[in-house]
């Protein structure tokens, strides 16, 4: 039985990416759940914590990366998330339809002749409707929407399948380096309060290859994903606006994670920022200072938001400009999550003005506060 999205859904932030925040469904309770929370204490253990965490709030598995296919003039970028969301019902509600896991998953293609993304999403309710979360106890990873599938069985390689109206595609993607484990081994801060705070890991220049159709004709593609787990309970302060967060490829084998947390009032600093850089050895360097210039601005012409789709990220002593693949990269989710947001493929120009790479920026809160 599928229950009115107007019922479950107020908001949702992606890739720091997908807090969501769920209206009560009491029934004669007033007792909400009680959500864990991430901790430096807490010692990440590999390949079990691929898999779900539901005593969190929130949680998802993030691929961004550039594709090419011989029948295709030129490269165009992938976005695929899953999303695992614990509603904040009562914990003695005597309905059964009262939600205790919500899936939902969010795919985008970034194909510049198109000039706009080819977006697709789903949202069910875990245990109704064809959605399942962990039904096949031999993967680690196992998530199930109707179309949608996303597995793996150690962390190594991992499959996902899309079959929908206007995009399907079938890719398996390998792992070249080992697990890197954002913040404090894994412990991540996006605020001044510890709760403010996620279990974070990337799988930086996952190879990946396999089939996308695009309106009705198939065509074989290989690729580099960037692949973020990220689970969390309580994230932003509450004067936060929304964040930028870039998650980028170097062409010699590095990897650059970095992101702000803007404030409200946008003549104030950012709440929080972070930046990291690793060699292709796994040598990781946290950055600093940072700072998100922007650069040049994009209106879009269906929802009137305007976003800094050219920015220069400076951290430290080196900067990296960041350009679109194309402008508009903005993805309305509002029918499933609630939610507007820029995510989109940027090529990587270094200070000397030299090709570094290539990666994916996402942008939040430029139409509205994140409500998280």
């Amino acid at each position: 039985m599928n229950i009115p999205r107007r019922r479950l859904l107020a908001a949702c932030s992606l890739g720091l990416v997908g807090w969501t925040l769920y209206p009560s469904m009491a029934l004669g309770s007033t007792q909400h759940r009680a959500f864990a929370q991430p901790t430096p204490k807490r010692t990440l253990q590999w390949p079990q914590d691929h898999g779900p965490h539901p005593d969190f709030r929130t949680e998802w598995w993030y691929f961004t990366g550039w594709f090419e296919s011989p029948t295709l003039p030129e490269p165009f970028g992938v976005q695929i998330t899953f999303f695992r969301s614990a509603p904040d019902t009562p914990q003695h509600t005597n309905s059964r339809f009262a939600p205790t896991q919500l899936l939902f998953a969010h795919a985008a293609l970034a194909i510049p002749k198109e000039g706009q993304l080819i977006h697709a999403d789903i949202i069910r309710r875990a245990g109704s409707g064809g959605a399942q979360l962990q039904a096949n106890p031999e993967e680690v990873l196992s998530i199930a929407l109707p179309g949608w599938t996303l597995t793996t069985k150690d962390g190594q390689l991992w499959h996902c399948s899309i079959e929908h109206n206007n995009l399907s595609l079938r890719l398996s993607m390998n792992t070249t380096q080992r697990l890197w484990m954002q913040g404090d081994k894994g412990y991540s801060r996006k605020g001044p309060l510890p709760e403010q705070s996620s279990h974070y890991a990337t799988l930086p220049h996952m190879q990946a290859q396999g089939q996308v159709r695009i309106k009705g004709q198939n065509h074989q593609v290989k690729g580099t994903f960037w692949m973020d787990h990220e689970w969390s309970s309580t994230v932003l302060a509450p004067e936060a606006q929304g964040w930028d967060w870039v998650g980028l490829h170097g062409n010699k084998g590095e990897s650059l994670m970095a992101f702000r947390i803007r404030h409200k009032d946008s003549t104030r600093p950012p709440i929080w920022t972070h930046a990291a850089l690793r060699s292709a050895d796994g040598q990781v360097s946290t950055l600093a200072p940072i700072q998100f210039e922007n650069q040049g601005f994009w209106t879009s012409p269906r929802t009137g938001v305007q976003y800094p789709v050219r920015q220069t990220l400076k951290v430290g002593t080196r900067q990296w400009a960041l350009e679109p693949l194309m402008n508009d990269q903005e993805l309305d989710a509002r029918s499933s999550t609630g939610t507007l947001y820029w995510e989109g493929a940027v090529r990587v120009i270094d200070e000397h003005s030299q090709p570094w790479g290539r990666g994916y920026l996402e942008m939040t809160g430029y139409d509205r506060p994140m409500k998280l």
